[in-house]
């Protein structure tokens, strides 16, 4: 199987973009004598000439073949480089097309694999046929023919409610960034913007600063309607299959055998009105990668009892009652928040010399903290059921973790300094899929003996699950 030939003019004219920008930036200067201009017309023209010899050599050196136990891959035209990737390493196969690809009908499929710190293989400007046939043929030899008819009866179709509700309820970390540094590189433009449409210092800080959040939620809100658009889930004997996105259309595959952890997630506003995200772990994604991967939204957003559905029929979960942890963490950080709010109190009277808005501010901010220990407290806890082990945590973004016992890598039990004074502990479990420490999962201050009970429980279930899934494996 080969790259598409369209692919060595999308690679050529796309690498000699920047040379157009050039050549649009020269002419605009004046008084520019007709032979530079010549000469740019020439050179622009030469340099794509070549880097279309280029590309070729490239598509007609890269090839690819479906070996008995692996995806070999040959490709180099100075050097030649074979890489090999066994099938049963493999952990997830997405496509992914922009616009520009839907109209030259090609394709760029990633093959990730597991523990890999990277994707393994970006197999770029296929033929969508053969991209489609090749992710079939990696998918565990499921044929094409199950695909198309798996795709006539969708598990899930996001709603355009439920679309318009994720949209204006999600906040995208990236952009948030993007215009924090946007404040911090330019402070002397916004100086003197406000000065020059005579604006009061204070209000014009005011109008940036809610121009800033505004631009950050319309961009984020954007950013998830284009990303979600016609979402669909299909259910196939061994693997769910989605497919999503306006402007960069991405179809991928989460094998069910390679579930590493199912989480459940939902912020303050999606909680109120009764709706949750569901988004699945495997060994694929590692935390190096892009914001567009990590856990996979297998429901971006559906009625909890919908999730619930769902997640009995993907991983088998069940609901038990959850178990809080110690009260002394409750006490713990509410001495946390209150030790903080006095620091920011000292700091407004420092700059201020205002003993009575220090003192209003100190009142407020230790029942705000009083508030938020408690609340903190009481939306962290933890349940043991038959397969799986399950953590909650999260006030404004609540996330609830079903772990499988045979998925469990490491059960570390930690303790900071300021941990031992008040005696409790963390216990971490980590999955093939951990790496991110965003994404860890971990049960924060349990009583030291809790901690270690509840560590030696969940690895003699470990123990019992993998016995039972290695014979279920012995059975013809």
């Amino acid at each position: 199987m080969k790259l598409a030939k369209a692919s060595i003019l999308y690679r050529a004219l796309r690498n000699s973009a920047s040379l157009g920008a050039i050549f649009i930036f020269s002419s605009s200067i004046q008084d520019v004598s007709l032979i530079a201009v010549i000469s740019i017309i020439v050179g622009t023209g030469l340099i794509i000439g070549v880097n279309l010899v280029w590309q070729y050599l490239i598509w007609r050196n890269y090839n690819l073949n479906l070996e008995e136990n692996n995806l070999k891959i040959t490709k180099g035209v100075l050097s030649k480089e074979d890489r090999k990737i066994p099938f049963d390493r493999i952990q997830n196969v997405d496509i992914k097309r922009n616009i520009v690809h839907r109209l030259m009908g090609i394709s760029q499929l990633n093959v990730e694999t597991a523990g890999g710190n990277k994707t393994e293989a970006s197999i770029k400007h296929l033929r969508s046929e053969d991209a489609t046939q090749l992710r079939n043929n990696l998918s565990e030899g499921e044929t094409a023919d199950t695909y198309e008819s798996s795709q006539r009866q969708p598990e899930y179709k996001i709603r355009k409610k439920e679309l318009a509700l994720l949209s204006l309820t999600s906040i995208d970390g990236r952009f948030i960034a993007a215009v924090g540094t946007l404040f911090g590189v330019a402070p002397s433009i916004m100086e003197s913007t406000i000065e020059e449409i005579s604006l009061d210092p204070t209000a014009g800080s005011a109008m940036l600063l809610f121009g800033g959040i505004g631009a950050t939620w319309a961009l984020g809100a954007a950013s998830t309607f284009l990303r979600y658009w016609k979402f669909k889930l299909y259910e196939n004997e061994d693997s769910l299959r989605y497919e999503r996105g306006l402007l960069n259309r991405a179809e991928g595959e989460i094998p069910l055998q390679k579930i590493q952890k199912l989480n459940v997630e939902e912020n303050l506003a999606q909680r109120i009105l009764g709706y949750a995200t569901l988004k699945i772990d495997t060994a694929g994604y590692s935390p190096t990668q892009s914001a567009t991967k990590g856990p996979e939204a297998a429901i971006p957003l559906a009625k909890q009892d919908r999730i619930e559905e769902i997640s009995r029929k993907v991983a088998d979960t069940t609901k038990t009652i959850p178990e809080g942890i110690t009260t002394k963490a409750r006490r713990r950080y509410v001495f946390r928040y209150t030790l903080l709010s006095l620091i920011g109190s000292s700091v407004i009277y420092y700059f201020t010399g205002s003993l009575v808005l220090a003192a209003a501010l100190t009142t407020v901010l230790t029942a705000a903290s009083a508030a938020a220990g408690h609340l903190k407290w009481k939306n962290i806890s933890y349940s043991i059921n038959k397969k799986h082990v399950v953590t909650s945590k999260g006030f404004w973004n609540h996330r609830t973790s079903y772990i499988p016992y045979f998925r469990v890598q490491n059960l570390i039990e930690t303790r900071s300094i300021l941990q031992k004074r008040w005696g409790v502990s963390t216990l971490d479990i980590d999955t093939a899929g951990t790496g991110n420490i965003l994404n860890r999962t971990h049960i924060p201050d349990l009583d030291k003996a809790k901690a270690r009970e509840l560590r030696q429980e969940i690895f003699e279930r470990f123990q019992n699950s993998l016995q039972k899934t290695k014979g279920k494996k012995k059975q013809p």
